[in-house]
This record gives C-alpha cells, structure tokens and sequence, in this order.
C-alpha cells in the first residue's frame, strides 16, 4: 500500500515548480521586447528553506543597517507609498475592495481568466504531481486551456479545496493578483490520460503515466457522497512563466520593478493578510512573475498563488499545532526552550491543550483565535518584507482588511462550497473575529487616523479605531501640535487639544510660512501617553502630505 500512495512522490518541490513553467509556457510565445532579456528564477521548497530560514538568516545579522535598526527598533519607511501614504497601483498590487467595494458576485468569483474549465468533454491528463502524499495532475479541457487539478487530504473532504478557494478571493480583493481558482465536482472518468504524459516516481525518475497508475491514484483521494472527486481547478497563468518574485530584492532591468522588495508596503502587508487568513505558507515559491505583451511591450505581472495551506489546512493534512506560532527552523523559540529545559509552555502548546489535542471537523482543520497575536504571527519561513513591517505597514494592511464586512466574508465563504452549514459557518465567524482582533490591535499599535479632508476653513479625518467601534469617542483625545515649515525647517507654533475629529485652521499659522504642519496623536482612556504620530502637511487650501509614524 505504501509502494501505492507514494506512486506520484518525486524528489523535491522544485520539480513541480519547474514543470509549473514549463506547461504555463506551452503555446505561449515568450513576450520580450527586443534587447530585454529576463533570466528565469528558479523555485523550490527546499531552496526556500536554505535561502531564508538558513542563509539570508546568518548573513542579515551581519549587515550593519539591519543590525542597527534591530537594535534601535526604528524600522526602514515603505519606499512605495505616495505622498498621501498610500499605495498606488502597480503590477503588484491594485487598490480594489477597499477603494471601491466589490459586489457579492465579484467577491465569489474571484481572479478571472475565463469561467474555468469546460466539463462538456474529458479533461486530458498531461502530466502527473504530487507534494508528499498530496497528489494531482496537470489537465489540458476542450479548448486547450491548461489547469492543475488539486485534491483534498485522503481523510479531509474540502479542507485544503475550500482553503484554496477563499483565500484566492481574499487575496485578489485585497487588490493582490492571484491565480483562477475553481472547485470541480467530477466522475473519475471525466480524467482520460494523455499518451505522452509523464509522472515522477517514488525514486525521483519520470516516468509513463498510464491510465491503471492514475486509477491507483486515484483510490487515495476522498469521494463525494455521490462517488465524485471534488478538487481545486488552477488555471495556469497566461504568459511566459519567469519564476518566483519573492519578498526581498528586485529586477534591475524591470522599470517596474526598481524597489526592493523589503521595502515595498504591499508586500510587507502580504504578513498582515496571511494573519488574517491563517496563510503560514507565504514564501517566495508561491509567488510567481510572468511576462505578458501589452500594447507592444514586454512587461511583468506578479502573482500571489497557492493558498491551500490556509485557514485550518495544512498541505496534507489539518494544520498542526505548532504552524503560525513558529517559523520551520525557529532559532529563538528554541533557545528559549532550551534554556527552560522543555518546562515552559508555549503559547501553541497552551491552545493544543486548550483544545483538548482535537482538531475541528474534516473539512475545517485547526482553526481558531485562541492564543492568536496579530504581532506574533509567523509563517512558514521568515522573509525580509515581513521582519521590515512597520507600524505604518500594519495600519494600512489591517485597514483594508476591515474593508471587509461580515457579508462580504460570508459571501467568500459561500463560495468555498462546504456541505455542511456548520462548517461555513465556523469559518465565517473565526474570519470575522480575527478580522477585528487585526483591526484593534494595529488600530491601537499605530496612529488609526484616517481619510483626511480639507473643507471650509477645517481639517477633518476619521478615527478608525471609533468606525469599528473598538474604541468609544467620547474617551477620544487628540493632541495637535503645529508648526511652521520652510522647506526642512520647522519652527514650533503652538500645541492644543480637541475632543472631535476636526481642527479649525487658523490663517494666522501660515503667515510667512510655506506649509503647515500638523503633528497628531490620540490619547485614549487607560493610556499612560498619546500614541504614534500622524503629520499632516498642508498650505491655506489643501493637503500636501500625510505621514503616518513608523
């Protein structure tokens, strides 16, 4: 039996991520500009852990600027963000959701291509993969459109399915470009195989698949009450596949791409939303950059994909205790049980215990809020744009996350198609409450002064921590310190307190001045001292700047 499971297992990840590119580049034309040449990284989960959890590990505690801020605690400012602090669009990300809210229908259907795979025929077997004991295989349907078909764990219906189904439309409303996913509910006959389609074996070698190797596969994977196969139908990505992107460094060659990547807000955030959706895989193999032609030019896009290790999933199996509280190789939770000899009690200890060493149904795995931080959070791997998360980051990721309203999850999780309405709902209702507990404990941790406006003489802005009802107003204090600015100087003007929103400008604060300066922050009831800054820049009619304190 165990010669049978392990029938598609082959050697390594970077085998399946190769053969990723290798199908999203057939029949596509690489789409490069003449002189522009882009070289191809490569991806894998082994050089994922040596490069960021060994590597990059020992050679950044060498790098004086990272020392130095570790030391200090003063955090590199995002160099992507606009004058307003914001994120602007951009191959990685487009303002979307939070900007402008998308319907009910728009939130289920996520990231589109086409309606996905057409079912009027067989769906062609090219190639087989497996992750462990996870397996799938590489589709071609009626009009030549390639997916990955995904399958859930052996004694997990809808686990990893429904996983990867939300979190690609969380992702893709938040205004990341993920990857087309759909849930198909087939007959195992609907799979015919190709005759030139390979698989890897147990041993690392390729070899023919056959229509009796995939029935054998096939005994391994969970049935519908109807004796159907439910899977994941991944489309893959229209262009010339050109590897992973990652969460540090960039393309010189890309003009739209001449910031590292530690230092972009949207991919730092990528840490916030993962929280969220309880992604502990978040890692640079499952990013991916693709070149496609538009308007005569060669450019990139950059994809986030993979999200079926999320909510209570883990890759095979419901997600074990330890995921999220602690990176794969986690050198300082280890010292630190080292040194109390095995007798302190983690904290995803404490919640296993608490949980009475029990996951929750099938289809919903290890998914709850007990013993969750929003500022401890780890994934998978530590990456540079995550340790590089700064309070001003955070803010803005856990704002657009409140965009979200109970409906809107509920109606990403109806897409997920779970049978039982209990399990929906269980899902919905930890979304929702970590969804909040984000939002409180940013709101708090950073300045949650937003949607600022100039109208009539005031300057008005909206405290976010007061929308969302996770702080009263009238325990709301803002101190507001002015000053005059000539180009970088600064010269003080005076200092008050209002209870509202809204500050009257005085004209008398830009006499001989270029702009103003107004330096904000919040005293709540219970705090010792007001909070982090906001500064506002502005002259007689409108805002020139805002700047929220990392």
């Amino acid at each position: 039996m165990l010669k049978v499971k392990c029938l598609f297992k082959r050697a390594g990840c970077a085998g399946f991520v190769g053969l990723l590119a290798a199908l999203s580049c057939l029949g596509a034309a690489p789409a490069q500009s003449a002189g522009t040449e882009f070289k191809k990284d490569e991806a894998g989960l082994y050089s994922d852990v040596f490069n960021d959890n060994i590597y990059y590990e020992f050679v950044d505690t060498l790098n004086f600027e990272n020392l130095y801020r570790k030391i200090s605690g003063k955090k590199a400012r995002a160099q992507d963000v606009n004058v307003y602090d914001e994120v602007p669009d951009s191959v990685f990300f487009t303002n979307r959701h939070a900007r402008k809210r998308l319907s009910a229908e728009e939130l289920a259907r996520g990231y589109r291509e086409n309606d996905g795979p057409d079912l009027s025929e067989a769906l062609t077997v090219v190639s087989g993969k497996s992750e462990g004991m996870h397996p799938g295989f590489f589709v071609k349907d009626k009009r030549g459109d390639l997916y990955l078909i995904k399958f859930d764990p052996a004694d997990n219906l809808e686990l990893t399915t429904s996983a990867e189904i939300i979190g690609s439309r969380i992702y893709h409303a938040m205004g990341y470009p993920a990857t087309q996913s759909d849930i198909i509910t087939v007959l195992p006959s609907k799979f015919v195989v190709s005759p030139d389609a390979k698989f890897y074996d147990h041993t690392g070698f390729k070899r023919p698949l056959t229509a009796e190797k995939l029935e054998e596969l096939l005994l391994f994977i969970p049935y519908t009450d109807e004796g159907k196969l439910r899977a994941n139908a991944i489309k893959i990505l229209s262009g010339d596949n050109r590897g992973p992107f990652g969460f540090r460094g960039n393309r010189a060659n890309d003009p739209e791409d001449q910031i590292p990547h530690e230092h972009r807000r949207e991919l730092r955030a990528v840490k916030i939303l993962a929280s969220w959706l309880n992604n502990y895989d978040a890692r640079r193999s499952n990013t991916m950059a693709t070149i496609v032609t538009k308007d005569g030019q060669s450019v990139f896009e950059r994809h986030q994909m993979d999200f079926n290790a999320s909510l209570g999933a883990g890759t095979h199996e419901a997600k074990p205790p330890m995921f999220t509280h602690e990176h794969m190789l986690d050198y300082g939770e280890g010292t630190k049980a080292l040194l109390s000899l095995g007798l302190w009690e983690k904290p995803w200890q404490k919640r296993w215990r608490e949980a009475g060493e029990q996951t929750g149904s099938p289809a919903v795995g290890y998914f709850d809020n007990r013993e969750f931080n929003p500022g401890k959070f780890k994934t998978q791997l530590p990456a540079r744009a995550f340790k590089n998360v700064t309070r001003a980051d955070a803010f803005w990721a856990a704002k657009n996350i409140m965009a979200f309203s109970d409906d809107d999850v509920r109606a990403i999780v109806k897409a997920a198609q779970y049978k039982r309405a209990e399990d929906a709902d269980m899902i919905a209702k930890v979304l929702i409450e970590r969804r909040d507990l984000i939002g409180r404990y940013w709101f708090e941790h950073a300045n949650a002064l937003d949607n600022f406006d100039v109208k009539g003489g005031k300057l008005s802005f909206e405290d976010l921590a007061v929308t969302y009802k996770f702080e009263p107003a009238a325990e709301a204090s803002y101190k507001v310190a002015v000053a005059r600015m000539h180009g970088r100087k600064r010269r003080a003007v005076t200092a008050f307190e209002s209870s509202a929103p809204e500050i009257s400008l005085d004209s008398a604060w830009f006499d001989g001045a270029e702009t103003v300066e107004l330096t904000i922050r919040v005293l709540r009831q219970g705090w010792k001292k007001p909070g982090p800054y906001v500064r506002v820049l502005l002259d007689k009619s409108a805002i020139k700047e805002i700047r929220h304190q990392d």
